[in-house]
């Protein structure tokens, strides 16, 4: 079989006199968001989101982080690594840095790359490639208590906080508002909300490596601070200023605000049912809060760019978006499971609003050491399967309506051998490393892809060659890793692949867009952060209904033996002839 790039490299986006340019991208002006004459972000006719340059010209974003002397991420903020001594030779840096962006700007001009992602610092930032911001709220104090002696959340309810906010966001927006090469701001890098609950609180004192749900932190604090003074009018607004009714349904005594106090200090649990309710919702208030004063921070210094939100390590409870849909025009997240269309199509979903990935890398063990199902007679080395399924991965993502571009993590890190792969397109050498080829090569395509699918509608392809993906809630307890297994002439081919699993697919059939098929799942031993799982057999029978490239429907099988049931989802990747 041959493979799932090169089908789309030779069919799919070959440059035919039938594939079109940019310039047949035509946009509805009601979906368009941002200032005319800046860049923006709109939805064009045929559906798709893209970013607008300063010349109302589609754009879509191919960056790179960490783009700076230090050769680290956090930009001004990085202390310099093993690069900066090859830059300030090289290229004389401590007298003029124009030599260093200049070599720079030719690696990503060579390479196919559009932009500067998060980090890139000040030098970079107006010359000849377009760029973006990232402000860092998250590292402005004071900040909230934490039983876990790590640092807390930023109290943004405290005055102090704003002034911070205040100032920085005036030092780095403000000399930027009008620039037409900025794309727009970030407000913080993986940055979470607080917890909704106290599962994995220890009780006896031993670990103190939890904290409290952030609720339940902030009513604890001392009365007359900002942060505790809110969330109890939070919370007792929602029983009516009453204490029993409050105490009745968190099942535990509360006469007063020390109680709360007084239960910290002892951790006691509180198992009534409506803290949990009560602490999610409170979590969406606090992240309700943090959107809309970045929001209006930044827009009181540069009215005219996008806010291109906090960069999601990874796709946000639905709460947190319904924290930011009001507050920013571009949802952002990093991700490095090769399962990147799927992960942020809920997020598409969800919220219709467009996507950016604020870091992408395929050096990781799901691109690395899960096989292709195409590899059964034919072992690839780990590298090369690391960029099959990594351009695979990209390529797919050009595809989805919703997402607006990448971002590669990152500019620089050590030589790749082959044993060790880095992540960085230069070896602090400042030498072009063993992932710049490949992406030299694909990020044209990511283009030609998108542009093709905008009227190709290959998503109701028919299921004759391609391949699945399967998500289950729990293939064994506490387990919900995906599968994947290739379909060549509308037969099951190759082997059945995931982490810690392989297999194969036992019967396949589909009639009318309902698809049954049995599995057999062999799982290796596996380990997670204080978990041990166990390996196994399972066999499962699923029965699925397609909806365009998505499958929606549920699960029966055993797992060693016992019985195992639940909802089930898949997606299916036609070859796009």
């Amino acid at each position: 079989m041959r493979s799932l790039f090169a089908i789309f490299i030779l069919i799919f986006i070959s440059t035919t006199a039938e594939t079109q340019d940019l310039s047949s991208i035509k946009f509805d002006p009601g979906q368009i968001k941002g200032t005319e004459g800046f860049f923006r972000v709109g939805k064009s006719t045929e559906g798709q989101w893209w970013f607008l340059d300063a010349e109302n010209k589609p754009f879509f974003y191919r960056g790179i982080c960490a783009v700076n002397r230090a050769g680290t991420a956090g930009g001004r903020r990085a202390n310099p690594g093993p690069y900066a001594p090859t830059i300030d030779k090289k290229y004389n840096y401590q007298a003029s840095p124009d030599a260093f962006v200049k070599a720079c700007s030719d690696k990503l001009h060579q390479l196919n790359f559009n932009a500067w992602g998060a980090w890139a610092t000040e030098e970079f930032f107006n010359k000849d490639v377009p760029f973006t911001e990232i402000i860092e709220f998250f590292k402005e104090g004071p900040f909230l208590p934490s039983v876990n002696g790590k640092q807390g959340l930023p109290d943004i309810f405290h005055p102090d906080w704003l002034v911070a906010a205040d100032k920085k966001t005036r030092a780095l927006c403000f000399p930027l508002r009008n620039s037409k090469l900025l794309i727009g701001y970030f407000t913080d890098n993986e940055i979470g909300f607080g917890k909704t609950d106290d599962f994995g609180l220890d009780l006896g004192f031993t670990a103190g490596q939890f904290d409290f749900a952030l609720l339940r932190l902030l009513m604890g604090m001392n009365a007359g601070e900002p942060a505790a003074d809110f969330a109890w009018n939070f919370l007792l607004n929602r029983y009516h200023n009453s204490f029993t009714e409050l105490s009745d349904a968190w099942k535990v005594q509360i006469g007063s605000k020390d109680d709360i106090r007084k239960l910290n200090e002892s951790k006691t649990a509180i198992t009534g049912k409506a803290f949990n309710s009560d602490a999610q919702a409170f979590v969406e208030r606090y992240a309700q809060r943090y959107f809309e004063l970045a929001h209006k921070l930044i827009r009181r210094y540069d009215p005219n760019h996008l806010i291109l939100g906090c960069r999601f390590g990874t796709p946000p409870p639905t709460y947190v978006l319904n924290a930011i849909k009001p507050w920013t025009d571009v949802i952002s997240g990093n991700n490095y499971q090769p399962i990147l269309y799927e992960r942020y199509d809920t997020v598409y979903q969800y919220t219709g609003m467009p996507i950016l990935i604020g870091e992408f890398s395929w050096n990781t063990d799901l691109y690395k050491k899960v096989p292709l199902a195409s590899e059964a007679n034919n072992p690839l080395s780990m590298k090369n399967r690391m960029f099959e399924r990594g351009k695979t991965t990209l390529l797919r993502t050009a595809l989805h309506p919703g997402i607006v571009g990448y971002t590669w993590y990152r500019w620089v890190q050590g030589t790749c051998t082959e044993r060790k792969f880095y992540d960085g397109i230069v070896n602090y050498g400042d030498s072009l490393e063993m992932h710049s080829a490949e992406l030299q090569q694909l990020n044209p395509a990511l283009e030609r892809a998108r542009i093709k699918a905008a009227t190709y509608r290959w998503e109701g392809l028919p299921a004759v060659n391609g391949e699945f993906t399967l998500f289950f809630e729990h293939l064994r307890p506490e387990w919900n890793q995906f599968l994947r297994f290739t379909i060549v002439d509308s037969k099951p081919a190759g082997t059945l692949n995931g982490w810690k699993m392989n297999g194969k697919v036992l019967k396949y059939s589909n009639k009318k867009d309902v698809f049954t098929i049995k599995i057999e799942v062999n799982f290796d031993d596996a380990s997670a952060v204080n978990k041990i799982y166990e390996g196994g057999k399972g066999i499962y029978d699923l029965t699925l209904t397609r909806k365009g490239e998505k499958f929606y429907g549920s699960f029966k099988g055993t797992y060693n033996g016992k019985p195992v049931s639940g909802k089930t989802k898949a997606f299916f990747f036609p070859e796009l002839k």
